[in-house]
This record gives structure tokens, sequence and C-alpha cells, in this order.
């Protein structure tokens, strides 16, 4: 379950926001409230927070200095940004400054969850990602540039299925396709390209376990829509077609 700080001076809203009782279907523990971003700190520093919900104008620290110290200290929480002031400033330094998402005042209920859905989501993909990479370290990355793989591998994990290209990655946080494709090499030790492929080929031989699924259904599950050029790559990848593949998974369970 992932754990949330609520952060607003108003609390009224702070306590409407933590007493509603969809945060359980969406696995969200609602650990506490603070008033304002030190208060937040405080709360950083006895407990791991993964993700804090925020205003923006509060006393003595407010959202984004509080979002820009997370990002500088290197801290854990995903931080999102709500605010009732709809200046595209605001929202440009909250992204700036590495936040999640920037939600209007007076707030939208399924869009918050939406958003939470698409954080919490991040979240996971982002541990796995770790765990599958050793290289990037066991915890958050310790420079800008190995902080935006990461990420970058995190929306890999969660969009494989989907027609993605480097292009695609690069224009999303506003790079050149070139140097993306230099730095993803540079942090991974292997091109975007050749991670792609390898992370869609394992998802096809868990796939392949379910004699239900066909390798058409398949080869669409993983991002390929010609069933054809699938096979091509898995038989170069592994040696032998997804059905090969198939029977030897079957007579080793038997």
């Amino acid at each position: 379950m992932n754990k949330m700080l609520i952060v607003d001076d108003d609390w009224m809203i702070s306590d409407s926001l933590k007493t509603m009782e969809e945060w359980i279907d969406l696995d969200i523990d609602v650990v506490s409230t603070a008033e304002n971003g030190q208060e937040a700190l405080y709360w950083l520093e006895k407990e791991p927070i993964d993700i804090i919900l925020t205003d923006i104008r509060m006393p003595h620290m407010d959202g984004l200095e509080l979002t820009k110290h997370i990002l500088d200290h290197k801290l854990h929480p995903a931080v999102i940004i709500m605010s009732g002031y709809e200046e595209f400033s605001y929202a440009q330094k909250a992204l700036h400054y590495n936040a999640k998402g920037y939600i209007l005042k007076p707030i939208d209920v399924n869009e918050l969850f939406d958003l939470i859905k698409k954080v919490t989501q991040e979240l996971a993909s982002r541990q796995q990602t770790l765990n599958e990479n050793p290289d990037l370290g066991s915890s958050e990355p310790q420079t800008q540039q190995e902080r935006l793989i990461t990420n970058t591998i995190s929306y890999i994990q969660s969009n494989y299925k989907e027609p993605l290209t480097l292009k695609l990655l690069a224009d999303r946080i506003h790079l050149s396709e070139h140097y993306l494709g230099q730095l993803f090499k540079t942090v991974t030790g292997e091109s975007f390209i050749s991670y792609l492929t390898t992370l869609r080929m394992k998802r096809s031989c868990e796939l392949l376990k379910n004699p239900i699924l066909k390798v058409y259904e398949i080869s669409e599950r993983v991002g390929y829509t010609d069933s054809k050029h699938f096979t091509k790559v898995f038989k170069k990848t592994y040696g032998c077609t997804p059905k090969e593949y198939r029977k030897g998974v079957v007579r080793s369970t038997v």
C-alpha cells in the first residue's frame, strides 16, 4: 500500500480529502496531513512517504518550494500539485521540479483518482525498473540524467504495448531524439530499441505459458501489430519460434 501525505493550510480541504473512503480501493494509506511544506518535511523524516498531494499557496514553505526541495535533495515521494490558480507559470514550475501532476481547485475527484492511479502505476514501474536494472542503484538516481532515464524506463514499462519510438519519448520530455538515444545507452549500457525488444520478448515468454492465448494475440499484447514480424524477432532472440517455445514449456511441466 502506498503512503500519502496531504499538505494544505486549509484544514477543511485536508480533512475532506483525508477521509475519502475511495483511498482504500486505490491502495492508498493517507498517513496524515500537514499545514505547510516545513511540516511535510518533518513527516518525511519521520516516516517513508510515497506520494505528496500539496497545495501551492501556504505560509513558511509553499508547495513549489517543497517540490523543489524534494527534487534537490533526491527524496523519494512523487508530488502532485493542487492549486486554485490556473496559471501556466505555476504548472511550468511544478513540472520543472518533477511534479507528477497539476490539478486545479475545486478538485474534480474523478480527475484526482485518475491521476493517483497513474502515479501509483509509475511508482510500481519505477520499482520494477530498479529491480531489473541494478546498475541504476537500489535507491533514487544520483544525477539528473539518471533520473531522466529512470523515468523514461518507467514510461516504457507502462506503455510497451503501444507503438513506442525514441522520437515519441524524446518529444514527450522535450529532448532531441539523438541526445536521448545517447543518454539512454550511456546510463543503461544498451540502446533504446534493444531494451524495448528485450522487455517485449520477456513479456511474450510469460504470456506463452498461457495455452489459451494465440500467438497473434500475444504479439498484439506486447506491442507488435504484425505477428510475422513478432515471430521473426522472437526466433532471432531465442533461436526458436513462439510455438516451439510454448511446446518446450509444456514438455517441461509434464
